[in-house]
């Protein structure tokens, strides 16, 4: 299975102080074995920050994990958190009912994600590349290809010469192309100011939507095979462009494609387990003492009020 990624971090005290560091480093001769950093009476082990990087995502975590400074800034927060942590032990206030009962919501919460991780990486993996074929089958059109076009096409800038001259030639050259379409090779070496003109002859291969600057792309398209354009205007100047060749949408072969189709199969594999399991556990039945419900409620907002009314005494 696909590693699951437990990307929250359900951490009492948990502040998230980006301009605390970390002390440095203690020094080999002071660590004891699986021992990263202590500060105060904190003290960070190789394998709590270990599972503090599990939180950070997969997409992510190699880029983090490699920078000094947001590893030294995890690190830091880490530290803060457990001597704070080991102040309210020291002061007995972790046994408190409200401090006792926020810790076994954090750990539960936590133990929560870390147990359906676990239950969907031990679950059988499914036949990914059969389970690709059939939604390729299903689903081809998805998978067309874009259409494309080969053009030729005459600049002429208007950078040199006024907008319309520019325009005024560039009229003219249409009208001798639209006489004689032989012509346009030639016009294309003579006339042409595209920089790339020298070495491709006017020539753009393989356009797709996006490739080129809108009004340019939108005549091209529109043009019927071999048929040469007014002169359209773009930021560049004029140009009179030829339809050469235009390569209908296909659908890729199940071959060209199969990789991405095993990745998205075994992602949905894996939200299918979820979902299931975790639908299992939602479609049993609740108990709950409507009583017991309405007397919390009340107390909860008789708290409520009461600290507003503290609020605006102040």
């Amino acid at each position: 299975m696909k590693p699951f990624v437990v990307c929250i971090a359900v951490v009492m005290l948990q502040y998230q102080i980006s301009n605390v560091q970390a002390s440095e480093p203690v020094g080999e001769s002071t660590v004891a074995p699986g021992l990263l950093a202590k500060q105060g009476e904190a003290v960070i082990t190789q394998d709590m920050f270990s599972a503090r990087a599990a939180m950070i995502p997969a997409e992510l975590r190699q880029e983090v994990l490699r920078n000094p400074g947001r590893f030294r800034e995890i690190l830091g927060n880490m530290l803060l958190n457990a001597q704070l942590a080991a102040k309210a032990r020291a002061a007995g206030f972790d046994k408190q009912t409200m401090a006792a009962s926020r810790m076994q919501l954090a750990a539960e919460g936590e133990l929560a994600l870390v147990w359906l991780h676990h239950y969907v990486e031990t679950q059988p993996d499914a036949d990914y590349e059969q389970l690709a074929q059939e939604y390729y089958l299903l689903n081809s059109d998805e998978y067309l290809t874009a259409e494309t076009i080969d053009v030729s096409h005459i600049l002429i800038a208007d950078k040199e010469r006024s907008e319309p001259e520019a325009r005024e030639l560039a009229i003219n050259l249409h009208q001798q192309v639209t006489q004689d379409p032989s012509l346009f090779d030639s016009l294309v070496t003579e006339f042409s100011e595209d920089s790339s003109a020298v070495s491709n002859e006017g020539k753009i291969t393989k356009v797709k939507r996006g490739d080129m600057v809108g009004p340019f792309e939108d005549v091209a398209f529109a043009l019927e095979n071999k048929e040469i354009s007014a002169p359209v205007k773009t930021e560049f100047g004029y140009h009179i462009i030829r339809l050469d060749d235009r390569v209908a949408p296909k659908v890729q072969g199940f071959e060209q494609i199969k990789g991405e189709l095993i990745v998205l199969e075994m992602e949905r594999h894996e939200t299918r387990l979820r979902r299931n399991y975790v639908d299992g556990l939602i479609a049993n039945e609740i108990e709950v003492s409507e009583a017991a419900m309405d007397e919390l409620i009340s107390r909860l907002l008789a708290d409520t009020e009461q600290a507003g009314d503290g609020v605006d005494s102040e």
